[in-house]
């Protein structure tokens, strides 16, 4: 296994990423803010074991950037996300990818690469995503039908909304974690935030 850091630039863009090489055929793309605590580092974890290549895309925004339209946070997101892709994608032939994003993550996953042809046969991984932004909703349930993958979300989660059961499809899984938190934690409970956890990891596991 190898682990590469490396950085991307455009005219107006720079961006790092973690290229973990395990050698292997597949691919999976990771959308968050930090990779190191227990969700997004023991997803990486599971991607590994199943020789899954590794990209973790390191980006910070501004807490401002939450409050504008989804398309706009799609919008800034992509320009960061398609350096990385470009410059991973031209240097190794992957057969398969998958693309996991965490919160606004999410965002730039569902409103265009849900959308993309290139990305049609891509597993998408949408942990605690922003369902109660309108746009995003109506998104997903045009367009998860299309694509094989995972959608996590807590019930004490600000985004949740019960909706969400309206967008499982044949290939779309929704797991809903009770009494957890945007984190995927239940509060106070550590044994229930564990088997959260274990939940989430299994679900994945079925995809892989």
């Amino acid at each position: 296994m190898h682990v590469n850091q490396k950085s991307v630039s455009s005219q107006t863009n720079k961006v790092t990423y973690t290229h973990i090489k395990t050698g292997g055929p597949r691919i999976c793309f990771m959308f968050s803010y930090t990779y190191e605590k227990p969700l997004l580092y023991y997803v990486t974890m599971l991607m590994l074991k199943h020789e899954i290549d590794v990209v973790h895309i390191h980006y910070t925004y501004s807490k401002e950037l939450m409050t504008k339209p989804t398309e706009e946070i799609a919008d800034v997101m992509m320009k960061d996300i398609d350096l990385v892709l470009q410059d991973v994608l031209s240097h190794d032939d992957y057969k398969n990818i998958i693309f996991a994003g965490k919160s606004i993550g999410t965002v730039p996953l569902i409103q265009r690469m849900m959308k993309d042809d290139a990305y049609k046969d891509a597993v998408m991984l949408l942990l605690t995503p922003l369902l109660t932004r309108t746009e995003l909703f109506k998104s997903l349930l045009e367009n998860t039908y299309t694509h094989k993958g995972l959608i996590v979300i807590g019930s004490h989660d600000h985004y949740y909304t019960k909706a969400v059961h309206q967008l499982k499809t044949n290939t779309m899984n929704i797991a809903v974690i009770e009494n957890a938190d945007h984190s995927l934690d239940v509060l106070y409970s550590p044994v229930e935030s564990l088997r959260a956890l274990e939940t989430v990891l299994n679900g994945i596991e079925e995809l892989l």
